[in-house]
């Protein structure tokens, strides 16, 4: 015989983003799911969000992040297992300490920035016309001699 069991109630939850939106707008909701191995049958049941991101920027190159902290506190309290992105965002929020990828990938940005910054600028050379015609300013001033 079968036994019947509320998936929400047994086993143990994780709080993951849950993918809103679609391909080429995503948007995700922070969520609490019941215990993942009783199968993806059970993935789309959502026992509570607990909050929202949205991963594209905005017109002020901003990234949001909204999230309910007291429900996040009680979920952490049930033992729920997080997963590493949100992890990530509430390591970012000052829940928890930040996570070592957070950093790498911090490093990476700055390095592409530095590439762009280096292929926008185009290096300044001087002719040697020019550098020839103007006097240089370290060069002493030639006295005029009175006859």
């Amino acid at each position: 015989m079968r036994a019947i069991f509320n998936p929400k109630t047994f086993g143990r939850q994780s709080i993951g983003l849950a993918l809103f939106g679609c391909g080429n707008r995503p948007f995700y909701q922070i969520v609490v799911f019941p215990d993942p191995r009783f199968g993806r049958k059970y993935e789309k049941s959502v026992i509570e969000q607990v909050g929202s991101f949205d991963p594209l920027p905005n017109a002020r190159n901003e990234k949001l992040v909204a999230l309910n902290i007291d429900r996040i506190k009680y979920w952490v309290t049930k033992d729920a297992h997080i997963s590493l992105p949100v992890l990530e965002l509430l390591g970012l929020a000052g829940f928890y300490p930040l996570h070592p990828k957070t950093f790498i990938r911090a490093r990476h940005a700055r390095e592409v920035d530095e590439k762009l910054k280096l292929q926008r600028v185009p290096p300044v050379v001087e002719s040697p016309q020019s550098a020839v015609d103007q006097p240089s300013s370290n060069a002493p001033v030639a006295a005029q001699a009175d006859a």
